[in-house]
């Protein structure tokens, strides 16, 4: 038998990927179904419907099932626990507790005829493997990956390696404090976070705290970078407040970890320059050392597949020992 792909999950607040993952990173099969935050008996069944589904769609595709290795990768929301094989993510109700690598691991295994298992990382670690694979970092060496979207999330990837600690929780970028006894995150208590003060709901808390589009219904993160590309003056000072939070955790991680790279996405990254200027110029500013400042801030080439990829990639190494 040769091992050609690997089948990979990417579980999100909004939906539930699966696909084939090549050794050179490209997707094959893939499908993707609602994600129901309520109904755990939901979820379940919908992890099985889309092991089933794409092994069984993988002919059509190019792919026999008997070349598919034995290792699922997933990536899912976090916080996870390695050891129980289960994930407690604020945003996804019913999946706390979920026997989530019990689950997949068993239903790929009767799906493919043989004992199957699934190795699990956090979502932000999975975006950080893909973007050092064949992303916007492929091959380099120290890669900090970062998604700033409703919330914050990475990981970090050094010596090509995957790095997800004791706990499965390496990279949890979210909760490095960037203000001393500084706001409240809500959700999970923490104090002077990043998350606070970077992600989009918080930068559109402190913008409509500050006045910004005082009563509209609908004023969101999107909103509040197209007034900062127009130039309005308190989503451009929020928006500068927020990547200097943002720079000064990644200066954080380039200190421990001798980063060369950093790579940004997720959906206020999306919103381009005006967010990655005052990035860039923040943190150029608080690095001082040299081996700091040749650190190179770039956004992801991976929009919509770095979550299957980097998933596929924790299979591949996996696999690989």
């Amino acid at each position: 038998m040769t091992t050609t792909h690997v089948l990979a999950l990417d579980i999100g607040g909004t939906k539930i990927a699966a696909g084939l993952v090549s050794r050179t990173g490209e997707v094959r099969a893939a499908r993707e179904v609602p994600t129901d935050a309520a109904d755990a008996a939901a979820v379940g069944a919908a992890l099985e419907g889309l092991v089933d589904g794409v092994l069984a769609d993988a002919p059509a595709a190019g792919v026999q099932v008997a070349d598919v290795a034995e290792v699922v990768g997933i990536g899912s929301a976090g916080p996870v626990d390695a050891a129980a094989g289960t994930v407690h993510p604020v945003n996804i109700p019913s999946l706390r507790g979920f026997p989530l690598v019990q689950t997949v691991a068993a239903r790929a295994g009767r799906a493919l005829g043989r004992r199957a298992h699934a190795a699990l990382a956090q979502d932000g670690q999975c975006f950080a493997a893909a973007e050092q694979w064949i992303g916007a970092a492929a091959g380099a060496p120290a890669v900090l990956g970062v998604v700033v979207s409703t919330g914050v999330g990475g990981g970090v990837v050094l010596d090509g390696r995957l790095l997800t600690g004791r706990s499965g929780n390496a990279g949890f970028i979210s909760h490095v404090g960037v203000v001393l006894d500084g706001e409240r995150l809500p959700g999970s208590g923490a104090l002077g976070v990043v998350e606070s003060y970077a992600s989009g709901p918080a930068m559109v808390r402190a913008a409509r705290a500050r006045g910004w589009r005082a009563g509209e219904p609908g004023a969101d993160a999107r909103a509040l970078t197209a007034d900062a590309a127009a130039g309005e003056r308190v989503a451009v000072e929020v928006i500068a407040a927020g990547t200097r939070a943002l720079a000064s955790a990644f200066l954080s991680a380039a200190a421990l970890f001798d980063l060369s790279d950093v790579v940004v996405g997720g959906g206020v990254a999306a919103s381009g320059e005006v967010l990655m200027a005052p990035l860039r110029a923040a943190y150029a500013e608080m690095a001082v050392y040299p081996h700091l400042a040749d650190v190179r801030l770039s956004t992801s080439r991976l929009p919509r597949a770095s979550g299957l990829v980097g998933a596929g990639r924790l299979g591949w190494q996996t696999l690989s020992g």
